[in-house]
């Protein structure tokens, strides 16, 4: 499977979703967890984002990265969440360059919306095509990519 390939499946998908169901919701947002796996390509694509950033936006990214990531659920569960998520603003901050797994967030039928907002599903035969192609890639949380 060649990486255009997979580039061609995830446009295929991404075609399938409406995404203005998903403008100003942060429903799925605890899904945003610590740990979240990228492919290399995916990282880089987050690398090359992070230094085209105007000065000021990468100052705020700066100060998401040194915020306090741990969430309470309550009654005595709390969640890490990823390091990009802005805990104050419940935005990510790297939107437009998250990775696959982000994308699907809420769109397949594995990862649906939480509040049942998204009511058009990526096929399954189109999803499950492109998570085939991206299981071949190898993944590493943002963590492991930076070391």
């Amino acid at each position: 499977m060649t990486r255009a390939h997979l580039i061609a499946l995830q446009a295929a998908c991404e075609a399938e979703m409406d995404l203005s169901v998903c403008s100003g919701c942060v429903a799925c947002s605890l899904r945003c967890a610590k740990g979240v796996p990228a492919t290399h390509a995916e990282w880089q694509t987050l690398q090359t984002y992070i230094a085209n950033l105007s000065e000021t936006d990468y100052a705020s990214l700066q100060e998401v990265l040194t915020q306090n990531k741990m969430v309470d659920l309550g009654d005595e569960v709390s969640v890490e969440m990823c390091r990009y998520w802005n805990v104050t603003t419940q935005t990510c901050a790297v939107y437009s360059a998250r990775p696959l797994v982000c994308r699907l967030l809420g769109h397949v039928e594995w990862l649906p919306c939480p509040i049942e907002k998204v009511t058009h599903l990526v096929p399954t035969s189109k999803a499950l095509a492109l998570m085939q192609a991206y299981s071949q890639e190898e993944r590493r949380t943002f963590e492991e990519w930076e070391r």
